[in-house]
C-alpha cells in the first residue's frame, strides 16, 4: 500500500487581536491543541524561527516580513497580503493539521475572520530505489521536463 504525508493548514486574518483570541479559545473548545494554533503578529523575532513553535508548543508567533512568510510555503502575492494585514495591526491564526477544515472554518467565521485561507499539501511517498515514475521523463527529476538530448 503506497501512503503519502498530508499536511494542512488555515490562515485566516482578524481586525484585532481580542476577536482572534476569542477564536482560539473557541478552537481549543472544539478540540484543537495548543499545538496546532498560532498567533502571528508583528514582532522583533525571527518569524522562521517562531514559525517552528507551532510543532514545539510555543503560542505566539511574530513575522518582520513577506518574505517570513514565503519561507514556510506561502506564495509572494500572498505573503505580501499577510504581511500589510499585520502591519496594519491586525492579528492573524495559524492552525496546522486540521482534521476538520469545516468546523474550523466556521469557528473562524463566527469568530469574526475577514480573510481565511486553507492551504492542503500532500507530499507524493517516497519511492524504492531503483524504481522508475512513469510520469518523470527519463533523465530527470522533474515530470515537467524534457529530457536533455
Amino acid at each position: 500500500m503506497t501512503t503519502t504525508n498530508e499536511h494542512s493548514t488555515l490562515i485566516a486574518v482578524f481586525a484585532d487581536h481580542a476577536q482572534a483570541n476569542q477564536s482560539i479559545d473557541n478552537l481549543r473548545h472544539a478540540g484543537y491543541g495548543y499545538d496546532q494554533i498560532r498567533l502571528v503578529e508583528r514582532g522583533t523575532n525571527s518569524f522562521v524561527e517562531n514559525f517552528k513553535s507551532l510543532f514545539t508548543g510555543q503560542t505566539t508567533t511574530t513575522t518582520n516580513s513577506a518574505d517570513d512568510w514565503m519561507r514556510i510555503g506561502v506564495p509572494e502575492q500572498d505573503a505580501h497580503n499577510y504581511q500589510r494585514e499585520l502591519d496594519a495591526g491586525r492579528s492573524i491564526v495559524l492552525i496546522k493539521s486540521v482534521s476538520s477544515p469545516e468546523q474550523a472554518l466556521g469557528i473562524l467565521r463566527q469568530g469574526g475572520a475577514y480573510d481565511i485561507a486553507f492551504r492542503w499539501r500532500t507530499t507524493p511517498p517516497a519511492m524504492a530505489q531503483g524504481t522508475s515514475n512513469p510520469d518523470v521523463a527519463q533523465g530527470t527529476s522533474y515530470p515537467n521536463v524534457p529530457p536533455r538530448t
